[in-house]
């Protein structure tokens, strides 16, 4: 603490205070006491706290601070840095969770084989467009950037971007058949869904510019066919 008065006479202290110092008073003489040092304001970095608490985790492909659901501590989705595609991380364990961490790898662009051989050029590249649509909202076409190294992970990766857009909980259904469009599938909830033509090994696939523009109709003339249970 510092002192702006002599507890003795009263007099204003005219001096310059410094940690440790003894203070006698200037006009009647006497000891005032010892100026304590002013503690240190401690700086607590929000990020780094939320990943000590296990609320959330850095994502091994992109770095981002990014928060964990469920008991396996799982990323939730997010877009790639600077991009809006989702993450190849998305939907992954954190390296919290892992029973043996390992140092986490390098960005999906530059990922390599231990002997060094560069495996961006072997990424497969999807960029999907798709109908979004929330009750009583005009539809609209959301475009996916996809990647993935694996093709095995496709169906993973579009199934966490349509929980990036509908949330935890959704479900895939028919095309309401009294449009007579079977190709195509209906993921969503009893707020929202996403549109998009059904791939045959599962997931989804591009749409063609007619094709979206059908669909955009029959959502305006036909919502509640898309929301029905």
């Amino acid at each position: 603490m510092s002192y702006n008065y002599c507890p003795h006479c009263g007099a204003s202290i005219g001096q310059n205070q410094v940690a440790g110092q003894t203070l006698v008073c200037q006009n009647c003489g006497k000891e005032i006491g010892t100026v304590a040092a002013v503690p240190q304001k401690i700086v607590v970095d929000q990020t780094e706290e939320l990943i000590r608490r296990g609320s959330a985790a850095r994502c091994p492909v992109c770095q981002q601070a990014i928060e964990v659901k469920g008991p396996t501590k799982n990323l939730v989705p997010h877009y790639a840095v600077g991009q809006k595609k989702i993450c190849s991380g998305s939907g992954k364990p954190s390296a919290s969770a892992a029973p043996a961490p390992a140092p986490p790898p390098p960005a999906a662009a530059t990922l390599k084989t231990p002997g060094g051989r560069d495996l961006s050029k072997y990424y497969t590249r999807d960029l999907i467009r798709v109908i979004s649509c929330q009750k009583g909202s005009a539809p609209r076409i959301e475009e996916l950037a996809l990647e993935y190294l694996d093709k095995a992970d496709r169906v993973r990766i579009q199934i966490e971007a349509l929980r990036y857009i509908l949330g935890p909980s959704f479900r895939m259904k028919d095309y309401p058949t009294a449009l007579n469009r079977p190709h195509l599938a209906v993921w969503g909830n009893t707020a929202a869904c996403v549109i998009a033509r059904k791939h045959e090994r599962g997931g989804y696939e591009p749409m063609g510019d007619a094709e979206i523009a059908h669909v955009v109709t029959d959502v305006k003339n036909h919502e509640a066919m898309f929301f029905a249970g």
